[in-house]
């Protein structure tokens, strides 16, 4: 988070010259708890610049594996949003960075044993058996909201419903035991078919309220 924060430190030093008019946020949504900054472009058009985090511990399956996983949300974004006729309502397009993962561990059954693709093996041949799932790095955003103008000045509410295009989720799975064609085999094949129940999810939506600030 401290990159993040350094990063918005930044980029507002850059553009409070430019802009007499701006705006700080906090807000909470599906990207997770999260700062912003936003400047009056033109009579109608306010850049914006955000980061959120958010971590979540679960529990899930795939198959006949189970998971303890990590949620782990980290994206900032550059967006633009045009005022309809000048009021509240917006249309919002930009850019996000989105480093949201999951990471996965495979947890054995009671008798301590692993099946990997309708396979049985024991954990102490398999080892840990790792995941992660990450997105493309950079996912365009479109969406629209609600909330006033940088200058209006004073105490102001922010609504924002969007989506972001985050591209099919991207599965990897590893394990660190002994190494051999059959385990192998099987943990690629567990991978593919994990890919293939992910490949639907390049959407995700995003929700969004926060309070602000505009001096």
């Amino acid at each position: 988070m401290k990159k993040q924060i350094l990063f918005a430190a930044v980029i507002a030093a850059i553009s409070a010259p430019v802009f007499a008019d701006a705006d700080v946020e906090a807000h909470v949504s599906t990207l997770g708890l999260g700062l912003g900054m936003g400047f009056q472009a033109t009579d109608t058009i306010v850049a914006r610049i955000g980061f959120n985090e958010f971590n979540k511990n679960f529990s899930t399956s795939s198959g006949t594996l189970n998971y303890d996983g990590k949620l782990k949300l980290s994206s900032l974004d550059a967006l633009l949003d045009w005022h309809l006729f000048g009021g509240a309502t917006h249309l919002t397009a930009g850019i996000m960075s989105n480093n949201n993962k999951f990471n996965l561990t495979a947890t054995p059954d009671a008798n301590g044993n692993y099946t990997i693709n309708g396979t049985q093996y024991s954990a102490a041949t398999v080892g840990t058996l790792n995941g992660n799932v990450a997105f493309n790095s950079a996912a365009p955003y479109l969406g629209f909201g609600w909330n006033s103008q940088p200058k209006n000045k004073g105490l102001e509410f922010k609504s924002d419903i969007g989506i972001m295009f985050q591209g099919s989720p991207k599965a990897t799975l590893s394990y660190t035991g002994t190494q051999n064609s059959s385990i192998s085999s099987q943990v690629a094949a567990e991978q593919a078919s994990l890919n293939d129940k992910l490949k639907n999810y390049k959407y995700y939506p995003v929700i969004s309220f926060g309070i602000g600030y505009a001096f």
